[in-house]
């Protein structure tokens, strides 16, 4: 169903719903409803919904006269108010009554039908290609989620609570709030979006003659899902329940419910604290502060273009200003790192080459003018240290460093490939800025890269979520877009870049909309079918299937948490969690002076480096059996030898053990048996251990 349709619809319907619809209107109202299947579901659920609501206010109309008549003594008109009520109720539940009966005489079996339950309201058009396997997995059930806007929690992390308190928008108590959120429906309907994605995803495929691997199986996906919404495997538990849940929207149902996990906000805030400064702790920012600038930005999910204005005009002191900490890691060698790092991160653009001579491609790249005048904006910016003297070391020390602008105008020098000397006054995207020393170029640099349609951050935004999902961008390499860099899909990213500017850089609804995609559901497996996609010989990708991701240091240390409830092994190890992971990140990260500050990395998502951390005391007391660990609670409940290795398994890599991983377990377990004092849990710890060291552990499928 078209926007444009449901545009038209939802007026017709509140009009006849407020008794003030007219005959013209109840005509054009019958065409659209009985022309489209989605229209029809449209209107039961709409008229359900008014139903519903209609009755709620009644029955709180009805309180409000008891209160008033007990105060007053005067006798409320309770039934003529009641029956009217009554009848509108009775009135909606006939119309839909009605209507499914004329689905019935159509041909339409139940299924098409969404139940009261439902907490659906527009379907999406399935196009043809989607084969029904798609609609079995809740990948996009018959009554696919629309326009459901999370709600903001509050709640404890290993980062801690998030310090800014969320209000919850008040929700009819017996209103589904997917279901209160369909009359404020935007411009978006979150479903068709991802049927007209998944269209344009068939295209691409069919154009080249590649057939897609099948849907994953549930263990696949969600393993996947919680490691790149949450950042970390699933825990057992959340492995049985979905494992178990035979609901047929279920993955779209746990994509909401992730989304409104403090581990999303917890993983969105790391992804992008490493990009705005990298991991390595050695800068002199105070890098806490700024994710926790960040958390409350995605806890709130704030527009994104307001995130990114605030982090290039940010002022004040690091240790106050979260996001001034951002160009406070940045702001060296004459801004040239602030300049390339701004255009790398928020516009997916490699500017910092042309800074000293031409774009390789000379064509459609970016000028040595472009990157200064780009580069002027930040000239104002300077770092000013605050200095505190000591007394007990009779020393000035530098507490903290603040991000100021002074009152500088006019060009900023540099020399072309002749040496001839030039200027750059500010200017982006073909706008100049008034270099009036009074002018605050780096909020007026902040309101280009925002203004309302921004087209390019959009795009930038979009693409590098889709690489986050996928491992792959639609441009390739991610930060160099362009007309030099060839998009894998052109439509798809343009539709997605489109529905970003219309929703507000909603990153929650970006982020629904690429994991409710079919792409994002299939199976890691190569077919014969779709050999030939191989983006890692330097082919653009199809996402034929999912490809292969190692894990990043986070991931790996978070999910080996999660798997063995190490951290849980004592109050020591529960209270020095977060300091053996920073101190385990640091091992692999080291700052780079160049003209991007970027991170030196040793880290490439292996065990065979991570022994350090698998040999530590950390892991020493996952497979110890010690109290309060996932190893410990499995010996505890008891069982036969398969179902202890089941449990590991479903610990470890979120699947049952297959029969040979049974089989080879055997010969320990046997052992184990037959051998006199041994400790019960050892055998266990070994099986968990190989499970941990195991490839697939490492790696995101």
């Amino acid at each position: 169903m078209s926007v444009e349709v449901v545009s038209e619809l939802y007026p017709l319907l509140e009009a006849l719903c407020e008794n003030r619809q007219t005959l013209a209107g109840k005509e054009r109202l019958e065409q659209l409803v009985l022309s489209q299947t989605a229209a029809r579901r449209l209107y039961v659920d709409y008229m359900h919904l008014h139903g519903t609501l209609t009755w709620d206010a009644s029955l709180s109309e009805s309180a409000s006269l008891v209160a008033y008549a007990e105060r007053t003594g005067a006798e409320p008109a309770r039934q003529s108010r009641w029956t009217s009520k009554r009848l509108v109720v009775i009135a909606a539940w006939l119309s839909s009554a009605l209507l499914v009966a004329f689905f019935v005489t159509q041909g339409i079996g139940p299924a098409d039908v969404p139940g009261p339950s439902d907490v659906v309201v527009v379907p999406p058009a399935v196009p043809d290609t989607i084969t029904p396997v798609a609609l079995d997995t809740g990948l996009l059930p018959d009554h696919a989620v629309v326009d459901l806007t999370p709600i903001p929690r509050v709640g404890l992390h290993r980062d801690g609570p998030v310090e800014k308190h969320v209000e919850t928008p008040a929700v009819t108590p017996e209103v589904p709030a997917a279901v209160a959120a369909v009359a404020a429906v935007g411009p978006i309907v979150d479903a068709e979006l991802v049927a007209r994605l998944d269209s344009m995803w068939q295209a691409k495929l069919d154009e080249a003659g590649v057939r897609p691997s099948p849907i994953a199986d549930d263990a696949e996906w969600l393993r996947r899902v919680y490691l790149d919404m949450a950042g970390h495997i699933p825990d057992a538990s959340s492995v049985d329940r979905f494992l178990t849940d035979s609901r047929p929207n279920k993955r779209q149902l746990l994509i909401e419910d992730l989304i409104q996990k403090p581990d999303y906000v917890r993983n969105l805030t790391t992804i992008w604290t490493n990009l705005l400064v990298g991991r390595s702790p050695d800068r002199p920012i105070n890098r806490e502060l700024l994710g926790q600038f960040l958390r409350e930005q995605f806890q709130e999910n704030r527009p994104w273009t307001e995130t990114v204005a605030r982090l290039v005009s940010a002022e004040g002191d690091g240790e106050k200003v979260g996001e001034a900490n951002f160009l406070l890691a940045h702001l060296n060698n004459e801004a040239v790192p602030a300049t390339a790092v701004t255009a790398r991160i928020f516009l997916c653009q490699q500017v910092q080459c042309t800074q000293c001579h031409k774009h390789p491609d000379s064509k459609h790249g970016g000028s040595m003018a472009e990157f200064w005048e780009l580069n002027s904006f930040f000239q104002q910016a300077d770092i000013v240290e605050n200095k505190k003297y000591n007394p007990t070391t009779g020393r000035t020390d530098v507490v903290s460093r603040s991000l100021i602008d002074r009152e500088v105008g006019g060009p900023t020098y540099y020399d072309d490939l002749k040496g001839v000397m030039r200027v750059a006054y500010p200017k982006f995207e073909g706008k100049e800025v008034d270099p009036d020393p009074t002018v605050k170029r780096r909020q007026e640099l902040a309101k280009l890269l925002t203004h309302e349609g921004q087209h390019e951050l959009a795009a930038a935004l979009v693409n590098r979520t889709w690489a986050h999902f996928f491992g792959q961008g639609l441009v390739n390499p991610i930060d160099d877009m362009g007309p030099h860099s060839p998009c894998a899909n052109p439509e798809l990213l343009e539709a997605l870049t489109e529905a970003v500017v219309a929703t507000n850089f909603d990153t929650n609804r970006l982020n629904r909309w690429i994991v409710s995609t079919r792409a994002y559901h299939l199976s890691s497996a190569q077919v014969p079918g779709n050999r030939a996609d191989l983006p890692v010989d330097g082919e653009l990708p199809l996402f034929s299937r999912m490809y292969l991701k190692p894990l990043s240091a986070e991931q790996m240390f978070d999910s080996l948490l999660v798997a063995t409830a190490a951290d849980r092994a004592g109050a020591a190890y529960w209270e020095q969690a977060e300091e053996h992971r920073k101190e385990w990140l640091a091992q692999f990260y080291s700052v780079m002076e160049n003209e991007e500050n970027g991170d030196a990395s040793t880290f490439d998502g292996t065990f065979s480096q991570s022994l350090m951390m698998m040999n530590g005391d950390l892991v020493r007391n996952a497979i110890s059996n010690s109290p309060g660990t996932v190893l410990h609670e499995i010996m505890r409940m008891g069982g036969d030898d398969q179902d202890r290795i089941k449990s590991l398994c479903r610990a470890a890599l979120g699947r049952d053990p297959k029969r040979n991983e049974l089989a080879s377990f055997q010969p320990i377990l046997r052992h184990r048996h037959t051998s006199s004092g041994a400790n019960e849990s050892e055998p266990y710890g070994d099986i968990l251990w190989a499970y941990l060291n195991s490839t697939e552990f490492a790696v995101n499928h």
